[in-house]
């Protein structure tokens, strides 16, 4: 089941996907990555959904969640992402829905981390699948810059022949799931332009900052392909020594693990999950 959560009272009018379970059962909130959408979870929702609640959310700028201010933008994309995380979360916990379990993947793991860190009273628990979790001290605004504006390239050809688009991501990626697909292709042409332009994903903190105050049980699982996390930034990030933070790596995959390796992915994390959830 998907359906847009019904009330008019919640905070930052956001939509929440419900793809079922057990409603007794711990919450998993999903939080996705850049450009993709609360649909972007067919597999791993299917997965979990008999033995947990499953929720995921459109991030402010993609789906059908309202796209980002002015004034949002220029406070930061990443920020605004974990104010709408926090609201969210609080109102999940006016309406009984104690202390959910985050997933979050790159740009929503970095939501997740900044969430465990700064607001570790509203979740239990964490898995991070390849995050971004802060700031890359060495990249600068034109970086920033270059990379939106190569976003929006991607976008817009999405835009203008999705067919085609989607035929060439399954060419990329043939190992995927197959469920996988559809809402992905959806969501690549659902995302907001003017967001991907400024080249922001993460918080305007280091990654180091957040990483070492995550005050709840927490996976982080890299991958063999050092888009975001090489040997160095592991090594960096286990010595940091925040016992709340455990780091796997899952070989034979690229930066979206669960679709590039599934089995591999859901080794690792599902064990986490029963021990953690």
């Amino acid at each position: 089941m998907v359906s847009r959560m019904p009330s008019p009272e919640f905070p930052p009018e956001l939509t929440v996907h419900d793809h079922g379970g057990p409603q007794d059962a711990t919450t998993l909130l999903l939080l996705h990555g850049l450009t993709d959408s609360g649909e972007c979870w067919a597999d791993a929702a299917a997965r979990w959904v008999p033995r947990y609640r499953v929720l995921a959310w459109d991030a402010r700028g993609h789906g059908t969640s309202p796209r980002f201010t002015r004034d949002q933008l220029e406070i930061g994309v990443g920020e605004a992402m974990v104010a709408d995380a926090v609201a969210l979360l609080e109102f999940l916990r006016d309406q009984g829905v104690e202390r959910p379990v985050l997933v979050g993947h790159s740009m929503g793991g970095g939501t997740a981390g900044s969430v465990a860190a700064t607001r570790p009273d509203l979740v239990r628990a964490v898995v991070l699948e390849d995050p971004a979790l802060g700031e890359d001290p060495e990249e600068t605004e034109d970086d920033r810059l270059e990379a939106g504006a190569e976003r929006v390239a991607d976008a817009q050809e999405w835009i203008a022949d999705p067919g085609a688009a989607l035929a060439k991501g399954m060419a990329d990626n043939p190992d995927w799931p197959p469920s996988e697909y559809p809402g992905w292709a959806r969501a690549k042409t659902q995302t907001d332009l003017d967001m991907l332009a400024t080249g922001q994903a993460r918080v305007r903190r280091t990654w180091q900052e957040v990483a070492a105050e995550i005050a709840v049980p927490t996976l982080v699982v890299t991958c063999d392909d050092d888009y975001l996390w090489d040997d160095t930034k592991r090594a960096e990030l286990d010595a940091l020594g925040n016992p709340n933070v455990e780091v796997v790596t899952v070989h034979d995959a690229d930066h979206c693990i669960r679709r590039s390796n599934t089995e591999g992915f859901h080794a690792v994390v599902d064990p986490w999950l029963e021990q953690h959830a």
